[in-house]
């Protein structure tokens, strides 16, 4: 049954991309109706044609949850989802503690080094329970309709386990806090739907556009605002890799959300894993400031009224303590190395 139900989703996948006329781009001839160029984490090249279904299966397996807390931020802990009316079994778990729980995105795997720096980063600031997600033999499948079409099994067994934590230690959902950086964000909002949209907050860290936005999918199969009580986006690859448009509560545009973010290489050839990357690392550097520093935006409508420094009022902080209450579209600079933030507010 669950095979049937791929093969008939991912046709669906292809189908609507190939007839919608959401489905259009003006860097080449049938980007978007026939092909995709993608990138991957490791800054390899992937060219997917879209005319020819694929002609063999997805891989099956189990996404593996490793947990890092202040006792073993070295040796994670494997957490196993148990079995129903059974406990969850860990050594080093702390009900005490919040959760926050991070992935990585296509062809890659939680030992990538932007997400070990957050998990890093997170353990030196705060006491905490880190668990990282690894669905590398998913996610490292060359064909990726397959690999963006498993996002939803994915999410299903991270809720699985957060539903244990909660029934085990008492965690509130609102207690969690889930982040994911491209198919990863993809993952975090179905995990967060599959929870019934009670988990405190999810950020998505340039959410993969392709087959979720392009085209765009209904809101029970792509991240949207309705998956958390809070969700916010920072876009570094817009219209390209990550999504185009606004679909959280905040969503922020630093150096406008698109290509070609200081410090990366000009865009050519559709090739710009490094903005695409972009969200990640200003997310990890934004953990180590204190409240109030850091990432300042500004809300506005569209980037040339804020490059016009028509937008100075209400800042707010884009990344790890960006504030729930916030609304909209923010815009902002930052650096072209790092410290990334730019802590001046006379940068404009």
């Amino acid at each position: 049954m669950l095979r049937r139900w791929c093969h008939i989703y991912i046709v669906f996948l292809f189908v609507a991309c190939l007839g919608s006329i959401e489905c259009q781009d003006d860097m080449k001839d049938g980007y978007g109706y026939s092909w995709l160029m993608l990138v991957d984490e490791a800054l390899n090249r992937h060219l997917l044609n879209f005319s020819v279904l694929p002609s063999h299966g997805i891989r099956y397996g189990k996404p593996v949850f490793y947990l890092y807390t202040r006792n073993n931020r070295e040796d994670p802990e494997v957490l196993f989802i148990p079995n129903d009316e059974e406990y969850l079994k860990s050594i080093y778990f702390n009900g005490s503690n919040d959760i926050r729980v991070v992935t990585h995105g296509w062809m890659s795997d939680y030992q990538v080094g932007w997400l070990q720096s957050i998990k890093d980063t997170l353990l030196q600031h705060y006491d905490l329970n880190v668990i990282t997600i690894d669905w590398a033999y998913l996610a490292k499948n060359p064909i990726y309709p397959w690999s963006a079409l498993i996002t939803r099994f994915v999410g299903k067994q991270t809720a699985k386990l957060l539903d244990a934590c909660t029934n085990t230690y008492g965690v509130g959902r609102h207690r969690m806090h889930l982040i994911g950086h491209s198919l990863g964000a993809q993952v975090m909002g179905y995990a967060g739907m599959f929870l019934n949209s009670e988990v405190h907050r999810i950020t998505g860290l340039d959410p993969a556009r392709p087959l979720f936005e392009l085209p765009l999918l209904p809101t029970e199969f792509r991240l949207d605002e309705s998956d958390a009580h809070f969700v916010d986006i920072i876009h570094t690859c817009a219209g390209l890799f990550g999504y185009e448009d606004s679909y959280g509560h905040a969503d922020f545009y630093p150096n406008e959300g698109t290509t070609d973010q200081p410090g990366c290489p000009p865009k050519r050839e559709l090739l710009d894993s490094c903005s695409h990357g972009r969200a990640a690392i200003y997310f990890a550097e934004s953990i180590g400031y204190p409240h109030g520093r850091g990432f300042k935006a500004y809300p506005c409508d569209i980037w040339e009224n804020f490059k016009m420094g028509l937008c100075r009022k209400n800042k707010t902080i884009m990344g790890y303590l960006a504030s729930p209450d916030s609304r909209g579209d923010y815009y902002l600079r930052t650096n072209s190395a790092p410290p990334y933030a730019i802590e001046d507010v006379n940068y404009i």
